[in-house]
């Protein structure tokens, strides 16, 4: 849609040509009519500018720019020969706005253009002529012009271009739909990834258990090697020292008979350690047997939690002796673990034993 009306140059052009024609004494009632037949258009142009653009396109093609320098010229006396082109320009505009709206003109328009009808004869020639092809040739003109139209020629075309349509519509479905298979195929290897990533984690978590548990088990093999020292260095000094005081033994036998209570106290005391550690070392293998398990089901518990549910349709109890053999978990008896008062008591007894 062309714009004229609504620029800021033509609101001011229709602006003072409108004060311009307030100012004017007409001489009769022809130039009176006339004068606000103008004022009218060119009130309504000023008013709502929009509608005068979307409405009067052909007129604005042919005669806008040269309307406007008409009424922008200020060097020129508004003569009766100038009014009468300006108003024969202006029942143009309305005359297509006559043609071109639904309903019907507004009460002073159709008054105002029934003026022109009535007195075309008083208008100067030049004016006389254009008000006569206005009302003759003009709307054959303009439907012509609309008929050999860009929009026209699309209706004409109507059965090509629907058909361009559907088959721009197949290929847009076409497309469509391989994207979304593709959005699936993605989003299907996105959730086993998440998943994979999920049960990577979990794996971490374990093997990062399984590393302290490594730690502690070393650290309680070490101290059992250490009591394992400490339970055999004083049998075995005792027996070094009898054997180096062999032909002494009568004057050593008192020094004997002294350390050989704290030497068996000492083994007796590492021995009990001894086997709380061991047991505790059992306990740490166990529990790093359990994680190694775990970890081992990271690895599988995805592809089998589809594989028992297709295959639990068939047969529901197919499954529970190896599920209750891989899902039951290794747990340690710590039945057989020594507590500190039966430790306490065994000493006890040795040293009522000593006494006696």
């Amino acid at each position: 849609m062309a714009e004229l009306f609504s620029t800021n140059q033509s609101k001011t052009v229709l602006t003072k040509f409108k004060h311009k024609i307030d100012g004017l004494v007409p001489v009769d009632d022809f130039e009176k009519q006339r004068n606000s037949l103008i004022r009218l258009v060119v009130g309504s142009m000023e008013n709502k500018p929009d509608q005068w653009d979307e409405l009067c396109e052909i007129n604005i093609q042919w005669i806008g720019n040269q309307f406007i320098n008409r009424l922008a010229d200020e060097e020129k006396e508004l003569t009766k020969e100038k009014l009468d082109d300006i108003c024969s320009m202006c029942f143009r505009f309305l005359f297509e706005l006559y043609l071109s709206m639904k309903n019907d003109l507004a009460m002073e328009f159709e008054s105002a253009r029934r003026f022109v009808f009535n007195n075309v004869d008083l208008f100067e020639h030049n004016a006389k002529e254009q008000i006569e092809y206005a009302i003759r040739d003009m709307p054959i003109n303009i439907f012509k012009a609309i008929a050999n139209s860009d929009a026209i020629e699309s209706l004409k075309n109507f059965n090509a271009v629907s058909a361009k349509a559907e088959k721009l519509k197949d290929d847009w479905n076409a497309d469509l739909a391989e994207r979304e298979a593709k959005v699936d195929s993605l989003k299907e290897s996105l959730s086993k990834y998440e998943n994979a990533f999920n049960f990577v984690g979990l794996y971490q978590g374990f093997d990062e258990l399984a590393t302290e548990k490594k730690k502690e088990r070393d650290g309680i093999l070490i101290w059992l090697r250490i009591l394992s020292i400490l339970i055999v260095s004083p049998i075995v000094a005792e027996l070094i020292f009898v054997y180096l005081n062999l032909e002494n033994i009568a004057a050593v036998r008192d020094g004997l008979l002294v350390s050989i209570f704290p030497t068996v106290s000492l083994v007796a005391i590492s021995v009990y350690y001894f086997r709380v550690l061991l047991f505790n070392y059992k306990s740490v293998k166990s529990q790093l047997l359990q994680i190694d398990l775990r970890k081992t089901l990271c690895r599988f518990i995805q592809n089998y939690s589809e594989y028992s549910s297709d295959i639990k349709k068939k047969d529901a109890n197919s499954l529970d002796k190896f599920e209750s053999i891989i899902f039951s978990g290794i747990v340690t008896d710590d039945g057989n673990l020594p507590s500190t008062f039966d430790g306490m008591e065994q000493i006890g007894k040795l040293i009522k034993a000593a006494k006696s």
